[in-house]
């Protein structure tokens, strides 16, 4: 079924590009974790953890873009509007958090970047999850 007929499976679509997008991003945030930062390093591994970092960042901005487009999609198909926009909320702060992180170094920020990676992650599962039932009943009916 085309999304014209059912407007709900871009909705979906969108959920899922959320869910791949944080789960690069926690890879990345991972990655530069285990690395650290590159100041910390010294020849290759000071730009790797350079590229990796730069990268993590990159993603978040990417991840913004994305949290508008769920959005955006959940009011045109009139589904699911609360869990988009508070996804929205939570990626914006998680940034921000990341912000801070990378400015004072604090592992409490870097706690608090994982738990708006939960937080983000099971509100993009309830968005899907609204959007495949949505979509179920209308093919149903």
């Amino acid at each position: 079924m085309s999304t014209l007929t059912n407007p709900s499976a871009d909705l979906v679509r969108r959920s899922r590009e959320a869910l791949s997008a944080l789960a690069l991003q926690f890879l990345l945030g991972m990655g530069a974790n285990l690395l650290g930062s590159p100041e910390e390093n010294d020849g290759a591994a000071r730009v790797f953890s350079g590229i990796v970092l730069g990268l993590h960042a990159l993603v978040g901005i990417g991840l913004i873009v994305v949290s508008v487009r769920v959005w955006t999609t959940a009011r045109r198909v009139n589904a699911a509007q609360g869990a988009a926009l508070w996804a929205f909320i939570v990626v914006i702060a998680t940034f921000l958090v990341g912000l801070g992180t990378m400015f004072t170094g604090g592992d409490w920020l870097s706690f608090a970047m994982s738990v708006g990676f939960v937080a983000a992650a099971a509100l993009y599962v309830a968005v899907g999850a609204t959007a495949l039932a949505s979509r179920r009943s209308s093919i149903a009916g």
